[in-house]
């Protein structure tokens, strides 16, 4: 009987230990990067043949993909509803080329709207971006969504 409860304790006391072990390596493993996303809007905006529009839209970011490869960010602006979210603009795409670089690529974009166009419903509005990220291949690797702003446009 006491041989039987000395295994048990034992026993109890190697899981325990396995336990915390296995818990201490996990914490240390490095996160995985994924693709970010923010939302900044802006007063006024002038495009390349002297239009002007009522605010920038600016959206940026970094991605997973590393300064070896070619990728495409495709951004989406969304007017975020309870049913169903209204497309406002996009999509809209880049190419990058990250050779010159040196670890997760960065990307920024921006396009001009009028507000008309982002007062996409009654009352408050708020505003998001859809982010995708291709690989070279054209194949979706990453997806994020922007931060919400919220305005009255």
């Amino acid at each position: 009987m006491k041989l039987r409860h000395a295994i048990r304790r034992t026993l109890t006391v190697l899981t325990a230990a396995t336990v915390v072990a296995a818990g201490a390596v996990a914490g240390t493993a490095a996160p995985a990067l994924a693709v970010t996303a923010k939302l900044e809007i802006f007063l006024q905006c002038q495009t390349n043949d002297g239009r002007y529009w009522d605010y920038t839209v600016q959206v940026s970011g970094a991605t997973s993909r590393w300064y070896y490869d070619k990728y495409s960010v495709e951004v989406r602006i969304w007017g975020d509803d309870e049913w169903s979210d209204d497309l406002l603009g996009g999509p809209y795409r880049t190419l990058y080329d990250n050779s010159s670089g040196g670890g997760p690529g960065y990307y920024t974009f921006a396009v001009c709207m009028n507000s008309s166009t982002l007062n996409e419903d009654v009352g408050l509005d708020d505003i998001y971006a859809g982010v995708r990220v291709y690989n070279a291949s054209g194949v979706n690797s990453e997806t994020a969504e922007s931060n919400r702003w919220y305005g009255y446009f």
